[in-house]
């Protein structure tokens, strides 16, 4: 018997693919959050026998001062890393949600150019690969003023 897994609430109505990353952002964003934490402890209480040793003017290791620089600038950086995968994970949401719910940025093609093929915006007058002059977009303008 299989169980299926269960989805966050905010990952329903999602691609699989999304779901798949989000899952993954948000994994990697709490083991660095955790990582940050178990590195910090150890290097503030470092930290401070290094400086109670210096005001207190017993015998200073230089070696404690500079593991506990390195425990504190590891947590910074873990704790950096895991908020910027967190913020993936829920920018990657957003994005989808904005795309019209596919991840292929929404039902409508893009339009390219006839020349390259490259990607264009209907805004373009000139392709921005070849530079080639680009049909114009087609607009709704009315024939006559009767047709107002």
């Amino acid at each position: 018997m299989t169980s299926v897994p269960t989805i966050h609430p905010h990952d329903r109505n999602l691609p699989a693919s999304v779901v798949r990353k989000r899952r993954r952002f948000r994994r990697i964003g709490y083991l660095m959050l955790a990582i940050a934490v178990l590195t910090a402890a150890p290097g503030w209480a470092l930290y401070g026998v290094a400086i109670w040793n210096v005001f207190s003017l017993r015998h200073f290791t230089f070696l404690h001062a500079v593991v506990a620089y390195g425990l504190l600038i590891f947590s910074s950086v873990a704790l950096v890393l895991g908020l910027w995968y967190l913020l993936l994970a829920q920018a990657r949401r957003l994005s989808i949600m904005v795309d019209g719910g596919t991840e292929g940025g929404g039902e409508k093609a893009q339009a390219r150019c006839g020349n390259c093929g490259w990607p264009r915006d209907y805004p373009d007058r000139f392709c921005r690969h070849c530079g080639k002059p680009l049909s114009a977009p087609p607009t709704e303008t009315p024939k006559s003023p009767a047709d107002l």
